[in-house]
Protein backbone atom coordinates (compact mmCIF):
# COMPACT_ATOMS: atom_id res chain seq x y z
CA UNK A 1 0.00 0.00 0.00
CA UNK A 2 1.57 3.35 -0.90
CA UNK A 3 1.79 5.91 1.92
CA UNK A 4 -1.04 8.21 0.41
CA UNK A 5 -3.63 5.44 0.56
CA UNK A 6 -2.91 5.52 4.41
CA UNK A 7 -4.51 8.72 4.75
CA UNK A 8 -8.08 6.97 2.91
CA UNK A 9 -9.97 5.40 5.72
CA UNK A 10 -13.63 5.02 4.08
CA UNK A 11 -14.60 4.10 0.18
CA UNK A 12 -18.12 4.01 -0.96
CA UNK A 13 -18.45 1.68 -3.84
CA UNK A 14 -22.38 0.28 -5.18
CA UNK A 15 -23.91 -2.55 -3.71
CA UNK A 16 -23.21 -5.93 -5.99
CA UNK A 17 -26.35 -8.56 -5.39
CA UNK A 18 -24.42 -12.07 -3.76
CA UNK A 19 -21.12 -10.47 -3.29
CA UNK A 20 -19.03 -13.39 -1.80
CA UNK A 21 -15.67 -11.56 -1.50
CA UNK A 22 -14.83 -8.37 -1.52
CA UNK A 23 -13.11 -6.86 -4.36
CA UNK A 24 -9.49 -5.01 -3.97
CA UNK A 25 -9.94 -2.99 -6.78
CA UNK A 26 -13.09 -1.49 -7.75
CA UNK A 27 -14.79 2.05 -8.63
CA UNK A 28 -15.27 3.62 -6.00
CA UNK A 29 -15.10 7.03 -4.36
CA UNK A 30 -12.79 7.62 -0.95
CA UNK A 31 -13.15 9.31 1.85
CA UNK A 32 -10.82 10.55 4.79
CA UNK A 33 -14.03 10.84 7.37
CA UNK A 34 -16.66 8.02 7.95
CA UNK A 35 -19.48 11.13 7.88
CA UNK A 36 -18.59 12.39 4.54
CA UNK A 37 -18.65 8.94 3.25
CA UNK A 38 -22.35 8.39 4.55
CA UNK A 39 -23.23 11.92 3.40
CA UNK A 40 -21.95 10.81 -0.34
CA UNK A 41 -23.80 7.23 -0.25
CA UNK A 42 -26.64 8.60 0.88
CA UNK A 43 -26.94 10.96 -2.17
CA UNK A 44 -26.04 8.41 -3.92
CA UNK A 45 -28.98 6.64 -3.43
CA UNK A 46 -31.33 9.24 -3.73
CA UNK A 47 -29.76 10.49 -7.29
CA UNK A 48 -29.29 7.11 -8.61
CA UNK A 49 -31.27 4.52 -6.11
CA UNK A 50 -28.31 2.37 -6.23
CA UNK A 51 -27.64 0.66 -2.87
CA UNK A 52 -24.56 1.46 -1.85
CA UNK A 53 -21.83 -0.35 0.62
CA UNK A 54 -19.27 2.02 2.60
CA UNK A 55 -15.86 0.13 4.15
CA UNK A 56 -13.10 1.05 5.91
CA UNK A 57 -9.43 0.19 5.35
CA UNK A 58 -8.17 -2.31 7.81
CA UNK A 59 -4.73 -1.74 9.11
CA UNK A 60 -3.78 -5.12 7.58
CA UNK A 61 -4.56 -3.28 4.50
CA UNK A 62 -8.33 -5.02 3.90
CA UNK A 63 -11.66 -3.55 3.66
CA UNK A 64 -14.37 -4.01 5.83
CA UNK A 65 -17.94 -2.89 5.19
CA UNK A 66 -19.26 -0.75 7.80
CA UNK A 67 -22.97 -0.11 6.71
CA UNK A 68 -25.09 -0.82 3.36
CA UNK A 69 -27.22 2.33 2.26
CA UNK A 70 -30.16 2.02 0.20
CA UNK A 71 -31.07 -1.42 0.31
Amino acid sequence: MRAVDRKICYRVRPLVVAEEVVPIESKSTCFSSRQDAEIFAHSMVKGQKTPMVIEKLAPAGCWLQVLSVGI
